[in-house]
């Protein structure tokens, strides 16, 4: 693995060229006079964006001779990296936060992570994947410089499209992708404008912001039901808030409500479910005055590795029900608990002496069927 293009060439999983897709409906929903499209980063091989900048680091530690990478998350990069890490044939090490939601975590398990599971949150993580980093000498992988180089591929393939896109909205953990989009763009000097989403209660660049304060001002323990944007210290904080003021753009905070609604309404309006950082885009939209620019939506994960769905199917979930109380019809006309089977002969000999007709006679071996 000498050769730069050749080992990308083999670490390759098919990341990259993410379609870009037109969202019809939502346009008439918002009575949107410009265009809105949809960046559909999900489509990556594990489910997230996180994938191209996986590619960058794996590289990093291929060429720095590491026997393995570490890296604190919230789910998707555990998931990508460990991938790309087993392609690699080096060892993956993921700190995360307890509590982080399973669907996100099997990926990194079935593809060999080991996995750090530690109290507190995101910001702790990172602290953890420090010091292992230093202990085991690893390349410590997260949202650093490298990632974003590698990113950087979402803003190129943006400004080398055919639509002329005015900004692009995207959510906010640690910022690096917003950042990373915007540089994309400035290789081929364009500038749109960098529209930033974070949730309430992990929004500290959205109150700096708001308060043009410089730097921001952490917050220790950010709660938001979006997981991937649960960060109370963005490590690309104030890179970000450079592009959005350099951009001309703006930071939107947006509540948990806000979040889950939207992202059954993408679902239910557009076919597509997404995370619920990735939903945390559209209730952007809906908060936006001026609706005649064409804008791009960074979808940024699969709706699948979001954890479990509480989100806005409550009002239809189904009841629990014990399955031996089910009556004919209340789920269907064709309700089967329990699948028939072939009895063996010696079963057979054994019901012969425990079935009787209503008289309380004995039924031969020869009747049952």
């Amino acid at each position: 693995m000498n050769d730069q293009s050749e080992t990308i060439k083999q670490l390759n999983l098919g990341q990259g060229n993410t379609p870009l897709i037109r969202l019809y409906n939502l346009e008439k929903k918002l009575s949107w006079k410009g265009q809105l499209w949809a960046k559909c980063e999900y489509q990556n091989p594990t489910g997230s964006f996180k994938d191209r900048g996986s590619v960058a680091e794996i590289l990093k530690a291929l060429k720095e001779n590491k026997k393995g990478i570490v890296c604190a998350s919230t789910g998707n990069m555990a998931a990508s990296l460990s991938a790309y890490a087993a392609r690699a044939s080096l060892r993956c090490i993921v700190v995360l936060p307890k509590g982080t939601p399973n669907s996100k975590l099997q990926q990194a398990i079935i593809t060999g992570a080991k996995l750090v599971a530690i109290n507190g949150n995101y910001d702790s993580c990172v602290g953890k994947a420090e010091e292992l980093a230093k202990e085991k000498n690893y390349l410590l992988c997260g949202d650093y410089e490298t990632r974003r180089i590698g990113q950087r591929m979402i803003g190129e393939e943006l400004a080398q499209s055919k639509v002329k896109i005015d900004g692009f909205i995207c959510p906010v953990g640690n910022g690096t992708v917003g950042c990373a989009i915007s540089e994309g763009f400035a290789t081929y000097k364009k500038y749109p404008t960098f529209i930033g989403v974070q949730g309430k209660g992990a929004d500290p660049l959205v109150q700096a912001f708001n308060k043009t304060l410089s730097p921001f001002t952490p917050i220790r323990n950010p709660q938001t039901v979006a997981s991937a944007m649960n960060v109370g210290n963005p490590l690309d904080g104030e890179i970000t808030l450079y592009w959005i003021r350099k951009t001309k753009g703006q930071m939107i905070s947006v509540t948990d409500k806000e979040i889950l609604s939207a992202q059954k309404y993408l679902a239910t309006t557009e076919g597509i479910f997404v995370e619920p950082a990735a939903a945390a885009t559209i209730v952007a939209l809906f908060k936006l005055s001026q609706r005649t620019t064409n804008l791009v939506v960074i979808l940024t994960g699969h709706g699948l590795k979001g954890g479990v769905l509480r989100m806005a199917i409550q009002d239809k979930q189904p009841r629990r029900v014990d399955p031996k109380g089910l009556r004919p019809g209340e789920f269907g006309d064709t309700i089967s608990t329990q699948i028939p089977q072939r009895r063996r002969p010696e079963e057979r000999q054994s019901k012969q002496q425990v079935l009787r007709d209503k008289f309380g006679r004995e039924i031969p071996a020869d009747f049952i069927r």
